[in-house]
This record gives structure tokens, sequence and C-alpha cells, in this order.
């Protein structure tokens, strides 16, 4: 249920584009007196303990969209969060106030800036949901969309066409669900024949996906999943650079955002468990070192349940510098380790806060632990000197979001 009252309190903190307040605020207090929306406007609000962004959507009849979209946003995941519920299949002219809004937009949307005389705005439509698709039974191993999707089974492929390949009747349904940019989705006729199936696909042809017919054998040529997975899709996702080539920060926050920093952690599974983790505690992005497990290995998509593709993902070449950034900017950067006095529940800090998880086997190198602003250990019962990486991260994320509820 959306709190209208709170929506318009955030905007009229949050939102540069006045009149557009204004406006809305007006349609608000008619729809109080009346209960209709005039304009009709829909909204969509994203944060967890609070709020974090809003979106307007503004029903357009005469110009050659659907939608006129304002967006405002505090920090990258809410603005992930707003365009991930930006409908399928509608054309949105979204009004740009800010310029990392329109570095991100093109993640989820895809379209073309456009300079008015009223200002600078993007058109497009959700990635995978255009105008044209296709709804087709596949038979050759090299037909062109079988093709593309084989080469996303490789790191450089996916990284390449900014794509990767989430598996199984779980993992794709929500990823639809969730509004993920879905590129193409390919299923067996096995998963069709069953009821459920048959209504999922139906769904998707609505949403205007493009949907193949494959055989089994032709989908276990793309995939090294065994069984063969009834189901399989692709979705775009881009992976930017932290940092600036001047070093500046390329990621946009708030006062009370908590960054999860990743340093080389090794196992697939283990990221994938430590995304997920991060995804539940809602943090605001996750930076990954250039070592390590990737995000894109398919057993860190399954086991971070939707969290890739969800999370807004950073990447850097340097975590100390990155951290430096951090610091320059005023975060507060923990590092974990079990190699410190300082107890997780007795150390003080300010937001923003970023929290630097390190190698299942090794820990935080030891340039990251001097880049941290302060050290903080877990503390134990006898026994045991450390914890898996993911199960650490939850209890850290978890610890600081207690003790800063807001």
């Amino acid at each position: 249920m959306i709190n209208y009252d709170e929506v318009i309190a955030f905007l009229e903190k949050e939102s540069s584009a006045t009149e557009t307040v204004s406006r809305f605020k007006q349609a608000y207090q008619t729809f109080s007196e009346t209960g209709t929306w005039q304009p009709a406007y829909e909204v969509r609000v994203a944060g967890w303990q609070q709020l974090d962004g809003v979106m307007l959507l503004e029903p357009n009849q005469t110009l050659e969209n659907d939608y006129q979209v304002h967006i405002t946003a505090t920090n990258e995941r809410s603005l992930r969060e707003l365009l991930l519920a930006f409908p399928r299949r509608q054309i949105g002219r979204f009004h740009l106030t800010e310029k990392w809004i329109e570095d991100r937009i093109s993640d989820i949307i895809e379209g073309d800036s456009i300079q008015t005389d009223t200002g600078s705005f993007y058109q497009g439509i959700k990635r995978g949901s255009r105008t044209k698709s296709e709804q087709r039974t596949v038979l050759k191993r090299k037909d062109a969309t079988v093709s593309h999707l084989r080469k996303l089974t490789s790191l450089k492929g996916k990284i390449e066409h900014s794509q990767y390949i989430v598996e199984g009747t779980l993992l794709v349904e929500r990823a639809i669900t969730d509004g993920f940019p879905i590129e193409s989705l390919l299923y067996t006729p096995e998963y069709v024949a069953t009821a459920d199936g048959k209504a999922f696909l139906g769904r998707a042809v609505e949403e205007n996906l493009s949907v193949y017919q494959v055989s089994t054998g032709v989908m276990g040529s793309i995939t090294t999943t065994r069984p063969v997975p009834s189901i399989i899709a692709s979705v775009h996702l881009n992976y930017p650079n932290f940092l600036s080539a001047a070093g500046h920060l390329n990621f946009n926050f708030g006062q009370r955002c908590i960054l999860l920093i990743a340093e080389d952690i090794g196992n697939p599974d283990n990221l994938g468990m430590t995304l997920r983790t991060a995804d539940a505690a809602g943090v605001s992005a996750v930076l990954l070192s250039d070592t390590g497990a990737h995000p894109f290995h398919k057993n860190c998509i399954r086991a971070a349940r939707g969290a890739v593709g969800r999370l807004p993902f950073f990447q850097t070449q340097s975590i100390t510098k990155a951290i430096a950034a951090l610091r320059a900017s005023g975060w507060c950067v923990l590092g974990a380790t079990a190699g410190t006095e300082n107890e997780l529940y007795a150390t003080e800090f300010s937001h923003p806060i970023a929290i630097v998880v390190g190698n299942e086997n090794t820990g935080l190198s030891a340039e990251a632990r001097e880049s941290c602003t302060a050290l903080v250990r877990i503390p134990m019962a006898s026994g045991q000197s450390s914890l898996n990486v993911g199960v650490a991260t939850g209890v850290l994320l978890y610890a600081f979001i207690q003790r800063h509820r807001i």
C-alpha cells in the first residue's frame, strides 16, 4: 500500500523537478477528494526501511510513447528497482534530471537520448520487450539464437555481450516476475506440456518477450547443466567500473547507504550465497574485485537466487584505490578479519558505511586491511576461528542494520 503523503514529502525533499512535483500534488489532492486520478498517474516506489526512490508514470496519448516518466532516486539500488518495475512493452519518455541516472538508464531501458527545447529526455522500452518479438520453434543447433546463447556459456561471451543465462523454472520465472531485461527465452516441449509451463509462456508472450521452443538435444548443446534444464533465459546486465578514468567514484549514494565490497572470493557458490545475503540485507550495491569468482558464473547465479540481476554490481582493478576514493568521499570502511582485537559489536561507525570481506582461505589482503577505516572481527566461541564468507557477510550486515535501524 503506497503512502502518498510520504511520497510527496520525499519528492519535495529530493526532486529538483518542482513543476512535476506540484502537478502530482494537485493530482493527488483531486484523487483524495474524488477517488479518481487526473491525470491517471501510476506510482512505483523503492526502498526497504525507508523510501529511497519514486517513479511517476503519467499516461501520454499525444506523443510517440505510452508514459511520461519522472524518476527520483537517492542511490543505485533504488534506481535499479524502479527501472526494473517499468512495465514491459511500454515506451517511456524519461525526464532526466541527474547525470548519474542518465548513465544507468540504458542498463534496463533500450532507447535514445533526446534533446528538446524543454530539456533532455531518454525515450525507450525495456530491453527484451521490443515492439517486434519472435515466437518460433528452433530445430537446428546452428540457429542464430542458439549460437548466440552458446556464446554466453563462456565468461568472455558474457562480458562481451553484457548478458548471462539463468537456468531452470525457479530462476527464470523469478527473473520474469522481478522485471529483469530478458533478451530471449528457450524452453523444451516437456516444459510447455505442463499446465504451469503453458500458463507461464503465455504470460511471457503477452509481455512481448521472444520465446523459442527447442528440443532437449538443442538445449543440451547450450548448457553443460545435467539434467538438461527445461527452460533458460538470457538476461542483460551491465557491470560498470566503480572508479572513473580520473579515479573519482562512478557511484551515486545517499547518507544511509551500505556498500558490500567483496575481495577475491574464490568459490562461485560462496560468492552467490554472499550476494544473496547482501540482497536480503538491502545493500545499495556490491563492489567486486577483478580477481576471484565472477558473478556471471552459473553456480554463482544459481546460488544468488535472483540477486544477480537485482543488485547493482560494480568492478574495480584496485580495491585499495576504491577504498581510498570512498574514504575521501566521507565513507566509513570496515574490513572483516580474524586478525584484530576490535569486536564487531563494540565497534563504532558512521554512515555511509562499506563492509569489506575477503577470500575464504586467506582473508583480506594486507593492502585492503591497511586501507580500511578500521578492522572488525566477529566474536566466536572456542573451536572455530572463521565462518563461511556468506554467513560472515550476513552477521556483519545485519549487525550494522540492527544497530542503526531507521
